[in-house]
């Protein structure tokens, strides 16, 4: 969660965060990653939910430097790819972003699960996406999670694509507003108008209740809050500097028992870490919370060195920001094997 720009800077932000930038550079061989675009509509809301499904790509898949916003660095990919064959079925990992993100956001991540022998779908939210921000988006985030049980439907219900999936096997990463996405398809029911009072009654409010009490949302409908989310298709969940993480009921956190990791930033400078991730960690059964001390932005991708910060500064963006020290490919390095050791675990093929 991060403030939205005003005007002009919210252009200026809008035209860096929705620019993407690539060169090709070779042929994807063996092991080259790949994606396609997958734009989902969904009638029952309204919501366009453009996703990027990641896969290991056709030996002739031409392989792209590809950066989706001109600030951060570029990861390499063969866009609009066929999977390499023969086709076999993988475990597949849902990743949601944060606020202010896209479906590239967590691109890092995506691509050391596929070498690992997974599939990817990694959601876009509505009124959360850099280019795309509403006070809806950010107040309403219970529609994140139809958003991503929408995808899902698609993707399982479209025979090239779920011929490379397990249905048996699939799990979630989120980040930020992600990982609240994640513990409400866990089972989370939450309660809007309880977290922003906590905000509200805050004596040293974080980035993110500074923030979101700025919105006003008394337009905004809210009764379907408190619904249940879960999505029992979804096995096990790894979220990172996750929240907001005071307004879900108790006993529905209590209930939660199936694999779920939590990933905390000690130095989380948007989402308190002590009120929101641990305190979601201690309040569900089954959590296991890993303690890492860096910010909230480490978990989204490296920036250009020198015209990334000077980018994401002019539009009043601090996704280039880290605590002094903290060498973000050095976390992600981190980061990456143990999502991937958590899901060999937790998705493990019962043989």
């Amino acid at each position: 969660m991060v403030e939205m720009p005003r005007a002009p800077a919210a252009l200026l932000a809008a035209l860096l965060l929705g620019t993407l930038l690539y060169t090709t550079i070779a042929l994807a061989g063996d092991g080259g990653v790949g994606t396609v675009t997958l734009d989902l509509q969904d009638k029952a809301t309204g919501r366009k939910v453009t996703s990027e499904l990641w896969f290991k790509a056709a030996a002739d898949a031409r392989i792209e430097q590809f950066s989706p916003r001109p600030p951060l660095r570029s990861i390499p990919i063969a866009r609009n790819a066929q999977p390499q064959p023969p086709l076999r079925k993988q475990p597949l990992i849902v990743i949601s972003h944060g606020n202010w993100g896209s479906r590239f956001s967590q691109g890092w991540l995506a691509l050391e699960l596929v070498r690992s022998g997974y599939v990817v779908v990694s959601t876009s939210h509505p009124g959360t996406v850099g280019d795309d921000q509403s006070v809806a988006g950010r107040y309403r985030l219970w529609d994140r999670s139809r958003d991503v049980s929408f995808a899902l439907e698609e993707i399982l219900k479209t025979p090239k694509w779920a011929a490379l999936i397990d249905q048996d096997r699939i799990g979630f990463v989120g980040h930020s507003f992600g990982g609240w996405t994640g513990v409400s398809l866990a089972g989370g029911r939450y309660d809007a108008a309880g977290q922003r009072a906590f905000c509200a009654n805050a004596r040293k409010k974080d980035f993110y209740c500074d923030q979101i009490l700025r919105d006003d949302v008394a337009g905004v409908p809210a009764q379907d809050a408190g619904n249940s989310f879960r999505d029992d298709r979804i096995k096990a969940f790894y979220i990172m500097a996750s929240g907001p993480g005071q307004g879900f009921a108790a006993d529905s956190l209590k209930s939660i028992t199936i694999p779920f990791a939590v990933d905390t930033a000690r130095f989380d400078e948007i989402l308190d870490p002590l009120a929101n991730s641990t305190t979601l960690a201690r309040q569900i059964p089954s959590a296991k919370e890993v303690v890492r001390p860096v910010g909230h932005f480490a978990y989204v991708p490296e920036c250009r060195w020198l015209v990334g910060p000077i980018l994401s500064k002019f539009a009043g963006l601090p996704l280039c920001n880290d605590p002094t020290g903290v060498d973000r490919s050095l976390v992600h390095k981190q980061v990456a094997p143990d999502v991937v050791a958590f899901f060999d675990k937790t998705l493990a093929r019962a043989d």
